[in-house]
């Protein structure tokens, strides 16, 4: 066996608030002014007979709110490999043979070439054996990471993340016959796709309902993608065909028209995710009197996957150098089937994903000036996939919350004596309570099948509410010692009749003695 690899690596950051410094006036609105000394009380002030320019001060914020994005970030990795079996020359010297010409210097310093199986058979390297059954391989691995800070406001920032990961290979078994003859027998190609995606045009659509608008507007959506393949092609496709059904199902879930969607089932450009957060509430007044920190968060994520995809057997182009992201796009599905006269896809896909949340779609967390922390976030889900081999959708559907309270304090009073006299305990006593419900529910929807007598429909097969609660009281009785006391209270009640309501409850203390010096 002879194997080589080739890792391609770029990194690379701009540092915009640089570049936006080259320009004098830019630089004086990126650079806060310094603060002006005090006054002396003992010196009287002296009238300011300088003339100054105008502050142009709406000027100035429209240009730092365009100045925004400061710095962007992008990681890009590209991974190959090829494993060529049967190989009989003995490398020596940097890895070629005697006669410095096998296997190459272009295959030891990591060229990836399609027909490099045929060269080494042209060429006399490979064995005769017509047994040999271990494969040729080729690998690709694309790895792509974006992101952007964005400074709307020394409180308010925005960081935007899209990525993009590709994974795929190639491999035939590549032996000679009985003859001497060499030739590629079963020729395959499989892989994964994943991208950033955007969805929130129906991320707040009833569906977690079991008539779900976004559900039929999938169904309805298989007519019109028929409709453009036919003009492009001139030929029908069915209507559970895979490239029927994988536009009209991305359509559908990004809120996308049906006449504009990407007919390709591997969107090439990866969309912005995001996340919030915001700092500034603590500098109004009347709350910045009473609160040390406020903090409001939101995140958003959406995916698109292809969980897994192969080649049909009937198309012979299915080497790396075929990029997958140009099917349905520049190249288009030609075979039709010798039984069934329908149109055989060029890569068979049995599924793809959409995953969706908000992280949290509303978040706050603040602290008093009274040692008293409060956190709370809301956050939802939805995973959705589609079945192709069955035309079946499965949406998972989950929204959560939780909220935190924490309250520590000393020399805190017990409502309780002692001979008398009023106990306090002089170290820290915290307070901390835990209250969260998780409401998870898995709905399964097909599309009707006159022809199989399936009228379609939607059924909830999974799903459960779930309450916690967990109260905690913790006492440092000294630096060695701590004493806790909480509880535990869950609840978790079934949505479908084969599951049962389970409560569990548990109440306790520890004792924490720590033994280092």
């Amino acid at each position: 066996i002879i194997q080589n690899s080739r890792d391609q690596n770029v990194t690379g950051r701009i540092d915009m608030v640089k570049l936006y410094n080259k320009i004098g006036f830019l630089k004086s609105i990126n650079s806060p002014p310094r603060p002006l000394p005090p006054p002396d009380k003992n010196k009287p002030a002296k009238p300011d007979t300088v003339k100054r320019p105008p502050d142009l001060k709406g000027a100035k914020f429209l240009l730092r709110l365009l100045m925004s994005v400061r710095n962007v970030n992008a990681t890009y990795k590209f991974t190959e490999g090829t494993i060529l079996p049967g190989f009989t020359q003995t490398p020596r010297l940097f890895g070629l043979d005697d006669t410095w010409g096998s296997p190459g210097v272009g295959f030891i310093l990591g060229e990836q070439d399609a027909n490099f199986a045929q060269t080494a058979s042209r060429n006399g390297w490979l064995t005769k054996n017509s047994r040999l059954t271990a494969p040729f391989t080729q690998s690709q691995s694309t790895d792509l990471t974006l992101r952007a800070n964005v400074d709307l406001s020394p409180d308010f920032k925005v960081q935007l993340d899209a990525s993009k990961v590709s994974n795929t290979s190639f491999q035939e078994i590549f032996r000679a016959d009985t003859t001497g003859a060499f030739s590629s027998l079963s020729p395959s190609r499989s892989g994964s796709y994943k991208i950033s995606f955007m969805t929130i045009n129906t991320a707040f659509a009833n569906n977690s309902s079991i008539n779900s608008d976004v559900f039929k507007q999938f169904e309805a959506n298989i007519q019109t993608i028929k409709g453009r393949f036919f003009d492009i092609t001139q030929r029908t496709y069915q209507d559970k065909s895979q490239d029927v059904l994988i536009p009209a199902f991305i359509a559908a879930y990004s809120g996308t028209s049906a006449t504009d969607v990407n007919l390709s089932p591997f969107p090439k450009i990866p969309i912005p995710n995001w996340r919030f957060t915001y700092e500034g509430l603590n500098k109004i007044s009347g709350i910045k009197d009473v609160f040390q920190s406020v903090t409001l968060t939101h995140g958003y994520r959406s995916s698109y996957s292809v969980v897994n995809y192969s080649n049909s057997l009937q198309y012979g182009a299915v080497n790396l150098s075929n990029r997958v992201e140009d099917y349905n796009e520049t190249s288009f599905a030609t075979v039709p089937s010798a039984t069934t006269g329908l149109l055989i896809p060029v890569y068979i896909i049995n599924q793809v994903m959409i995953n969706e949340s908000f992280q949290p779609l509303v978040g706050l967390n603040f602290r008093t000036k009274s040692k008293l922390s409060f956190r709370f976030e809301y956050k939802t889900k939805r995973d959705v996939s589609l079945n192709v081999s069955n035309a079946q959708v499965t949406e998972i559907n989950g929204k959560d919350w939780s909220a935190e309270i924490s309250f520590t304090k000393n020399n805190m009073r017990m409502p309780f004596k002692d001979q008398g006299r009023i106990i306090t305990l002089k170290n820290n006593i915290t307070f901390l309570l835990n209250v969260s419900m998780n409401n998870n529910q898995t709905i399964q929807r097909t599309l009707p099948d006159p022809a199989q007598q399936v009228e379609g429909g939607s059924t909830i097969t999974n799903g459960n509410i779930n309450f916690q609660f967990r109260p905690n009281i913790s006492y440092v009785v000294n630096q060695k010692l701590t004493i806790q006391m909480y509880g535990d209270h869950n609840t978790n009640e079934p949505l479908v009749t084969n599951s049962f309501p389970r409560t569990n409850t548990r109440v306790g203390f520890k004792i924490l003695f720590n033994l280092a010096p």
